[in-house]
């Protein structure tokens, strides 16, 4: 990298190419060393010699297989709502195919489908927009979902971390509406967010209420993952925290996730684990979302590959027709 590249243009130099690429590596290894002082190794061997991991691999695969649906009709309605219309099987395939994207993170999928929509002809500054309202809509759906939690009889340390995450959110998601009624001229008259402004409130809720069955559908479906390894957490608790897992484990932090949903499910679950010591109902946690993420690479690279091809096998189909 020549100097000039490694200089912002306000003259601050900025870290080259390869440490922001390590970052996310080296959060991730730093909170795998706090849960690894937290939790130890002989209890977490322990936890992974009687893990149920044929009926939790079958349950991931239909994790995926009932969320693909529920994900596609969500992102159909945002895309809808920004301008950009696709039919139902067509996103299903497009989005199947972005889940390889996914294996990097929840952002570069949702950025595969903005790539998706802008190779068949959507201006750029319009797709990006989709993708814009798709990113804050599933947020306002998880925060939502997350929510309702408060109904819920929690343990207080995990009830005061709800009420500050979900406070934060709320005011945030005001600030934000606020904002998109009032149709701030400035801001309005950039392509990218101009779709956002277009929507109003009234599309932004459409987009809400499509997504919400689908993050309602992960909230359960990751409760019963918990219920298959034989962690036995009560219903209302388990989705209300697991949406608060899944909202902060799609945030760029690590790579896919990987140790920040690991620290928050054992901060979050373990005393509803199975063993005598605190320790020991950690690494029970543990092996656990170590398993489960595992299992989740391995169908979602899968479903990944078969979305793409039936996506190509489709367009090439259609490149045949019109020639």
């Amino acid at each position: 990298m020549s100097a000039v590249s490694a200089v912002s243009p306000g003259g601050a130099a900025r870290p080259p190419a390869w440490v922001r690429q390590a970052l996310p590596w080296l959060a991730a290894v730093a909170l795998f060393a706090w849960l690894l002082h937290r939790v130890p190794l002989d209890e977490l061997r322990a936890a992974l010699g009687h893990g149920s991991y044929l009926p939790l691999l079958a349950y991931v695969l239909l994790e995926y297989v009932l969320t693909l649906p529920a994900d596609a009709f969500a992102t159909r309605e945002a895309l809808a709502v920004a301008g950009v219309h696709r039919s139902f099987t067509e996103l299903v395939r497009a989005r199947a195919a972005t889940y390889l994207l996914g294996l990097l993170s929840y952002f570069a999928s949702l950025g595969g489908i903005g790539w998706w929509v802008a190779r068949s002809g959507v201006r750029a500054g319009r797709a990006t927009g989709g993708v814009l309202l798709m990113l804050v809509t599933n947020g306002l759906a998880m925060v939502l979902v997350a929510a309702v939690g408060l109904l819920a009889d929690l343990p207080p340390d995990r009830r005061e971390i709800l009420v500050l995450l979900i406070g934060g959110a709320l005011l945030g998601m005001a600030l934000y509406l606020i904002v998109i009624a009032a149709r701030v001229r400035w801001l309005a008259g950039w392509s990218v967010l101009a779709p956002l402004f277009e929507a109003g409130v009234s599309g932004h809720a459409r987009a809400v209420a499509a997504r919400l069955p689908h993050m309602l559908v992960l909230a359960v479906l990751h409760w019963g993952a918990f219920r298959v390894w034989g962690v036995a957490i009560p219903f209302l608790q388990g989705t209300a925290l697991m949406a608060v897992v899944l909202l902060i484990s799609a945030l760029p932090i690590t790579p896919n996730g990987l140790g920040t949903t690991q620290v928050l499910q054992v901060l979050f679950f373990s005393a509803w684990a199975k063993g005598l010591t605190p320790e020991a109902r950690a690494a029970d946690v543990l092996a656990f979302s170590l398993v489960h993420w595992a299992f989740s690479l391995l169908w979602q690279g899968a479903i990944g590959f078969a979305g793409l091809a039936l996506l190509r096998r489709h367009e090439a189909a259609a490149e045949k027709e019109e020639a």
